[in-house]
């Protein structure tokens, strides 16, 4: 499993041997942890889990950690560390896609970032109906799910409690951009079809799980053109 926190990608894998040169810092104290702002790169826990997700979840959420690419925890039981983890959250279920026509793909730009659109399930939706529904409604367009593409997990704070929002994303075709429109209200400016390179470009203005999804999105066409 891996859980973006404040943008940093936290991954619970089971133990095994790690060859060193893989990381730029292996932690064997969770008391480490509160050091972090002195880390930069990846970052390897072989330490107290509960401890360290306790920790962790506390340092990423009150500020952002730009130098740290990643976080890998080693366990050796993964699904009782995973369950642990996932105790500490209130679960959010969204669906969203991304919307292909001429070789381009549909980005919004929403709060001064490139996204890709998405949003939160109703009670009792089906995930492709919502997802459809949420792209409808934030660009514009109407469009048609082709075939599943990931899930991506993600935190944030809301009211000083841990949200983990799930996000079911689609691969999804076009049928109608005549009445494309950004959904205002939700903070999109912009609603535009981008090529390969201006998506590239606009990944560095985005979120890590975007560019994940982005690279998921292009290994499904690879195996489509095979």
């Amino acid at each position: 499993m891996k859980i973006y926190i404040n943008d940093i990608p936290v991954r619970i894998k089971r133990k095994r041997v790690e060859q060193k040169k893989d990381f730029d810092y292996i932690l064997t104290d969770s008391k480490d942890l509160k050091e972090i702002d002195r880390f930069k790169g990846k970052i390897l826990i072989l330490t107290e889990v509960y401890e360290s997700i306790d920790t962790l979840l506390k340092l990423l959420t009150k500020k952002k950690h730009k130098k740290v690419k990643s976080i890998d925890i080693q366990v050796n039981d993964k699904s009782k560390a995973e369950q642990y983890l996932m105790s500490k959250f209130t679960i959010i279920r969204a669906a969203g896609g991304v919307v292909e026509k001429d070789n381009k793909i549909l980005m919004i730009l929403r709060n001064d970032l490139w996204d890709i659109p998405k949003g939160k399930l109703e009670k009792g939706e089906k995930k492709r109906e919502g997802a459809v529904r949420e792209v409808e409604e934030e660009t514009g367009a109407k469009v048609e799910i082709v075939d599943k593409i990931c899930t991506t997990w993600h935190t944030y704070l809301r009211n000083d409690k841990y949200v983990l929002k799930s996000t079911f994303w689609y691969r999804m075709k076009c049928l109608d951009d005549s009445k494309i429109k950004p959904q205002k209200e939700e903070g999109i400016k912009k609603a535009v079809f981008m090529s390969e390179n201006e998506v590239d470009l606009a990944l560095h203005h985005s979120y890590k799980t975007i560019g994940r999804l982005v690279n998921e999105y292009r290994k499904a066409l690879k195996v489509d053109m095979v």
